[in-house]
């Protein structure tokens, strides 16, 4: 449109009027109309989409256009619906004029909330972002977009990157948010003295000096006619380690309303408890070796009532119940996990001689926790299978998910975490010879304790995605 034209549109009578409803509204007719002939507002057509607020554009007291929106006030939010303008009319002064005042309705301090098309006219990113709105996720040719701050619409942007029950962790957004987790936990590190704090004191863990990352980024070079090995990098510092976004999502999904306070049996690790505190969360970790316990407290020492406590999680009882249980303790004989003296604790699991008292042991463990979880809360688990020295798993999964119901929980997801495959299709090469297909997933196993039917009660809305 030419700035002639603008000038003209401008020189015209324009107005901007609010409906509570557009049903009831006398304008349904004429919404309904240009959404169909719009093509992408067509659900403003709908009469289960028309009982939302609107703004109606008229310019010389002729209707010509809308924008919809919803205000949730259970989930505390601000939803911009569908728009559209008549097709001999467009004009994003004024389309920007339609957003400004439905930004004017929003008098609760509500995040605002707009899904556009990169290559829409009107709706695009461009726009809303000349009035004062910003990105906070880009997918698939839409930008998810909101009017406040980006720490409102977290649960969104979690709610993204695990919409099923696939978690595909290697995706860009997901790979962003473990970037900045990461960077806080080392910040942490370095102000409190602890080394390489992502993997305090998990060194020769999993894959080991000799894992498949290693072999298969390693590099030979030559140099004055000498052939020269160089070890290739160790995915993980070849430490397996708790993704701290895995554990922002189970945290913020999976704590009721009004919770406060999490259990871990068998600790490990630090990023559970430091995501925990990060959120002002109670964290409490039954962990047996000393130098993980020590290690993890000074890198989360800055947190309130968030410790891991050097105890045996099978004969361990907390003394107070929590709103939260959860636990990635170890496959069977994959690691080994050492204390100060170079040696495992007693009692420490993998050094535990069969599988069966392995298994027992860590159920023990489970039943501490099951008893110290509040009622209407969810107990949930991180864990896989390994195989034994034939090469046939153990079936530890299976029997999580049997042991649980048998203590009356409720099986209520089973997720599959995705990893990189990057190693598992060089390991495919010699494995599929033996007809093992390499592991890249892991299982979050999640239970309830309780009446599922009071789970929409207690825990908070999501909202509109």
């Amino acid at each position: 449109m030419s700035n002639i034209e603008q000038i003209k549109l401008f020189e015209d009578k324009t107005e901007f009027i609010y409906v509570q409803s557009v049903i009831g509204s006398g304008y349904e007719n004429d919404v309904a109309k240009l959404a169909i002939k719009d093509g992408v507002a067509y659900r403003a057509a709908r009469k289960n989409m028309q009982i939302h607020s609107a703004i109606i554009l008229k310019i010389n007291d002729e209707f010509s256009g809308f924008f919809t929106f919803q205000v949730n006030h259970e989930a505390k939010e601000f939803c911009l619906l569908q728009s559209a303008m008549d097709l001999n009319k467009k004009d994003k002064v004024i389309y920007s004029k339609m957003i400004e005042k439905i930004i004017e309705q929003n008098t609760y301090g509500y995040p605002m909330i707009m899904t556009v098309s990169t290559k829409h006219d009107l709706e695009n990113p461009k726009v809303f972002e000349n009035v004062g709105f910003k990105t906070y996720l880009d997918l698939s040719g839409y930008a998810y977009m909101v009017y406040g701050t980006f720490e409102q619409i977290r649960m969104k942007r979690l709610a993204h990157a695990t919409m099923t029950n696939a978690w595909t962790t290697t995706r860009a957004d997901w790979l962003k948010m473990k970037k900045e987790w990461n960077e806080r936990i080392e910040e942490a590190g370095v102000k409190h003295n602890i080394e390489n704090p992502k993997f305090a004191s998990r060194d020769g863990c999993w894959q080991g000096g000799s894992g498949m990352s290693n072999v298969v980024l390693s590099k030979q070079t030559i140099t004055n006619d000498e052939i020269k090995h160089e070890k290739g990098k160790s995915f993980n510092g070849n430490a397996s380690v708790l993704d701290p976004v895995a554990c922002e999502v189970i945290l913020r999904f999976f704590m009721p309303t009004e919770g406060k306070s999490v259990y871990n049996p068998f600790g490990g690790g630090v990023q559970f408890g430091f995501v925990s505190g990060w959120y002002g969360y109670e964290y409490l970790s039954s962990e047996i070796r000393q130098n993980q316990c020590d290690a993890n407290n000074a890198i989360c020492s800055d947190f309130k009532n968030v410790k891991w406590h050097k105890s045996d999680s099978s004969k361990y009882m907390p003394e107070k119940k929590y709103d939260l249980c959860f636990s990635c303790p170890p496959y069977y004989k994959v690691e080994e996990y050492l204390d100060y003296d170079g040696n495992p604790p007693e009692g420490e699991l993998n050094s535990i001689p069969t599988y069966e008292e392995f298994r027992n042991t860590l159920f023990e463990g489970y039943k501490k926790g099951i008893a110290a979880l509040n009622d209407n809360c969810f107990f949930i688990i991180m864990t896989g299978d390994s195989r034994d020295k034939n090469g046939a798993y153990y079936g530890c999964e299976a029997e999580h998910e049997l042991f649980f119901k048998e203590q009356g929980l409720h099986i209520y997801n089973k997720i599959v975490y995705l990893e990189c495959e990057f190693t598992r299709l060089a390991q495919a090469k010699i494995t599929l010879n033996y007809r093992k297909f390499p592991k890249r997933e892991q299982k979050i196993l999640v239970f309830y304790k309780g009446d599922i039917s009071k789970i929409k009660s207690l825990y908070p809305p999501i909202g509109r995605l």
